[in-house]
């Protein structure tokens, strides 16, 4: 389900499964200043994506909307 935030963007939450082709695996990680739980995020796919809350849940993985919404057109 996608939360719209203005501006053309919008939040997902990354519901399970969470081993789809569209999970990507993380390479790098950017804290987003002033904020305690919020990260720039680097994927293999060469996409960047903000993600909110702890990178521990993630697992090393998370779901890459620009590849899946891409794929969907």
């Amino acid at each position: 389900m996608k939360i719209p935030v203005g501006g053309g963007g919008y939040l997902e939450p990354d519901e399970g499964p969470r081993d789809t082709q569209y999970h990507m695996k993380i390479l790098r990680v950017a804290p987003i200043p002033g904020y305690r739980a919020a990260n720039y995020v680097e994927l293999e796919c060469g996409h960047a994506v903000t993600m909110f809350g702890r990178l521990e849940h993630a697992e090393g993985v998370v779901l890459c909307t620009a590849c899946r919404d891409k794929a969907s057109q």
